[in-house]
């Protein structure tokens, strides 16, 4: 098993249209939103740069990005101008964000209150949001209650890991990491 991370500052959007493949440009040219049209523009330029510049990028029936690509999953993320995209030779899941959002505030939206505790006890918000969208990503069918259906079932604070569920089924390690300005969760 093998897979590629790819973590970058976004850049502006003459710099990103400049070197966009047609297709592209036309996606986004539908977008009235700047930074949007900023964040798939980056993630494509990644995809293409590495895949080739011919590689055909479309959407899954969920919503989610994919390749043509025989053999190959692709995630992505972004977050207040950095982007991130996971390439692998097997279903892979990735969610980054910015620390410095209030993710205690929303917190009765995202954890049961034994995911509360581990939060609190060492200080995961930020990482168990992103883990719980990776796994959301991942799991792929969408209409999941993160508090019913994604489940923390253990965190390993020495590896950096946790283990969730999704919907009772097979566990499913996720590794977590916290520069001090943005979170992440992998699954590969």
């Amino acid at each position: 098993m093998s897979s590629r991370l790819f973590i970058e500052n976004i850049g502006s959007e003459v710099a990103l249209r400049e070197g966009a493949h047609a297709e592209d440009l036309c996606l986004v040219d539908s977008f009235s939103n700047k930074s949007r049209r900023c964040e798939v523009l980056a993630w494509r330029a990644i995809v293409r740069r590495e895949l080739g510049a011919d590689v055909q990028i479309g959407y899954d029936e969920y919503g989610a990005p994919k390749v043509d690509t025989l053999a190959t999953y692709i995630s992505v993320s972004h977050s207040r101008g950095v982007v991130a995209v996971l390439i692998s030779d097997t279903p892979c899941a990735i969610d980054i964000e910015q620390t410095d959002r209030n993710f205690r505030r929303v917190a009765s939206h995202y954890l049961s209150e034994r995911e509360l505790a581990l939060a609190e006890e060492h200080n995961l918000f930020a990482e168990i949001w992103c883990a719980k969208e990776a796994l959301y990503k991942y799991h792929k069918v969408g209409k999941l209650d993160f508090i019913r259906d994604v489940i923390i079932r253990e965190y390993s604070p020495q590896n950096g890991t946790l283990i969730a569920t999704i919907c009772d089924v097979e566990p499913v390690e996720v590794a977590l990491s916290n520069n001090g300005e943005l979170a992440m969760a992998i699954i590969r």
